[in-house]
């Protein structure tokens, strides 16, 4: 089979869901027969060939805010590769000019008794991260305080746009064969956005390349972190629904004796806005996306506890990484993190509190290589990208063999 995935969340700094890609082409190229296409929008349009893998590159602008992500914006495009690559398999991971081209497709082929496959996976909750909740967000920090009135109606605002949003999605989900979400709670979120039947299937990991044994003194020192430091380490991208600025601010009431560092990995819109603050403390750093990932995971096991403060996380792959590691995490108590961190763990605390966060912190230090122990044990017992491609081929050649059989 001819598997194609489309996407815009995919360049030289994303995160999971070049990291799902990436590992499903591996799993593709290295255990089956199958083919694969990849269609990403970037600067120019190009094509890159390699042995049963292609990779199309549309040219595309940026996202206002967002650089360097980058928006379809010329659905005839994607049309055309569509129909020239004839994939059996179309899944998307993108849902605007993507969305329609994709259906466009679908349609034509079903009207030629030609039938192809399409998937949808729920990477993100488009009308939480990017609508509702940065406008509650911004209502209580400009109105709340002094004008109940205008609080009310700028939450009824959020509340109708997001419903816009969340009609929107359920229109591309109801038009795909197999509909898939991260984590149970994603699937949850997806139901209530009124899509039914969506199967769960979890991300995976390395588990060879995050271990404890990647814990380096070199690494270590690389991260400028000290034998006695206690190093906390945040991977993701920098921006405002990652609330990254909160663990600036916790990080800020730790005692002096916990000798605490943090480490900010990534990049994104914030990372100015990072930089400045944290010119003004020693304790913390904000570190280049590292695109090696051997590296990477180095980095993580070499650090003593993992960190993120975002609310909208659809699944936590840094979190699993940093399990793998031996990492304990501090988290907050939303999204697919509610699944992620289990109590022996870490500790999950309420949205935006950067004083619990804070206490939760000093709470893990004392824990630590308990908390260190029962995470590597937790992704063990749960993820592996064998696994997960697995189920996902199962569940496509149940559709295939269903799209294959002769009307009656």
């Amino acid at each position: 089979m001819k598997f194609c995935d489309i996407t815009l969340s995919y360049h030289e700094t994303s995160g999971g869901i070049r990291t799902y890609l990436d590992e499903k082409r591996r799993y593709l190229l290295e255990h089956t027969n199958h083919e694969h296409v990849l269609i990403i929008p970037d600067e120019e349009d190009s094509v890159e060939h390699s042995p049963r893998a292609l990779t199309y590159r549309i040219a595309s602008p940026t996202i206002p805010g967002y650089a360097p992500y980058r928006m379809f914006w010329r659905p005839d495009k994607i049309s055309h590769i569509l129909e020239q690559e004839h994939a059996d398999v179309i899944e998307l991971g993108s849902f605007y000019a993507a969305a329609w081209a994709v259906r466009h497709h679908h349609d034509d082929r079903e009207r030629r008794r030609d039938p192809c496959c399409i998937g949808g996976y729920f990477h993100t909750d488009v009308a939480e991260a990017f609508v509702s909740g940065p406008l509650r967000r911004a209502i209580d920090q400009s109105v709340s305080d002094w004008s109940p009135t205008l609080e009310t109606i700028g939450y009824k605002i959020a509340d109708f746009l997001a419903g816009g949003v969340e009609s929107y999605i359920k229109s591309v989900f109801e038009h795909c064969d197999l509909r898939m979400a991260a984590s149970r709670q994603q699937a949850d979120r997806l139901q209530d956005y009124g899509v039914d039947e969506v199967h769960v299937v979890p991300l995976g990991i390395d588990l060879h390349r995050f271990h404890p044994s990647k814990r380096s003194p070199e690494i270590r020192a690389q991260l400028d972190l000290n034998p006695d430091d206690f190093g906390l380490i945040y991977a993701g991208r920098l921006v405002n629904e990652k609330r990254v600025e909160l663990l600036l601010d916790a990080v800020s009431q730790l005692p002096n004796d916990l000798n605490a560092q943090l480490r900010i990995m990534g990049e994104g819109p914030l990372r100015e806005a990072l930089e400045q603050r944290a010119a003004s403390v020693s304790n913390v750093k904000i570190l280049p996306y590292e695109k090696d990932q051997n590296l990477y995971a180095a980095k993580m096991a070499s650090s003593d506890l993992y960190v993120t403060a975002g609310p909208f996380e659809t699944f936590g792959l840094s979190v699993i990484e940093a399990q793998a590691a031996g990492l304990p995490t501090i988290g907050v108590q939303a999204g697919a993190l509610i699944e992620r961190v289990p109590p022996q763990t870490g500790i999950l605390v309420p949205v935006d509190d950067a004083t619990s966060f804070a206490r939760a912190i000093e709470t893990a230090y004392g824990r630590r290589q308990e908390f260190s122990n029962a995470s590597r044990r937790h992704v063990e017992e749960n993820f592996s990208w064998d696994k997960t491609f697995q189920t996902q081929l199962a569940l496509y050649d149940q559709l295939i063999t269903h799209k294959s059989l002769p009307a009656d």
